[in-house]
């Protein structure tokens, strides 16, 4: 059963998935800068400021002591650098919920870090953690049906697409509905 008392680290052949200390707000911040291509298919612009970056890193670090959100900061193990970040979260409640609801995986990586396997590596990780240590039975994604690369991954992985949830997320910033494609991976 999980427990949230010690942030769970994960450890990859390349990667460690951690939590995220206000040591990474600079890289974290980073990430959204103005023209990055991560911003394309997310329904956000990320932070606006550092003070904000670090904000969402307080914000994300109490939900994960609330059992609401496990906020992943990924790096490699050359280096303590923020490249990306990974985080489930249940539909409803917390991971205290038995039978657990759904929980949705989300992840975002820098540019200069895709196609090299380094998502594959962490969300191979994440599922892993997720079926066997938290207790998931229904780990779902919600993808823009543009962003080609994340469904491919998700694909690889025995995600299902389910369906086209039409005008089903509105960008925070822009507030022009969009559709994203659902799909799903059951415990088996």
């Amino acid at each position: 059963m999980y427990n949230n008392s010690d942030f769970p680290s994960l450890s990859t052949e390349r990667l460690l998935l951690r939590q995220m200390t206000q040591d990474d707000a600079d890289e974290l911040y980073s990430f959204y800068a103005e023209g990055s291509p991560i911003i394309k298919y997310l329904d956000w612009h990320g932070p606006s400021s550092m003070e904000q970056a670090r904000e969402l890193i307080v914000a994300w670090n109490k939900q994960f002591q609330e059992n609401r959100l496990l906020p992943w900061g990924i790096t490699q193990h050359t280096d303590n650098k923020l490249i990306g970040t990974i985080m489930c979260m249940p539909v409803r409640g917390t991971f205290d919920y038995h039978p657990l609801s759904p929980v949705s995986v989300g992840f975002e990586l820098t540019d200069a870090h895709w196609h090299k396997g380094f998502m594959s590596e962490a969300l191979g990780a994440v599922i892993q953690y997720g079926f066997n240590h938290i207790g998931v039975h229904r780990m779902q994604a919600e993808v823009v049906p543009q962003n080609k690369n994340s469904l491919r991954l998700l694909e690889k992985f025995g995600f299902k697409q389910e369906g086209l949830l039409k005008q089903y997320l509105m960008h925070d910033v822009t507030k022009v509905f969009f559709d994203v494609i659902m799909l799903a991976l059951l415990e088996v």
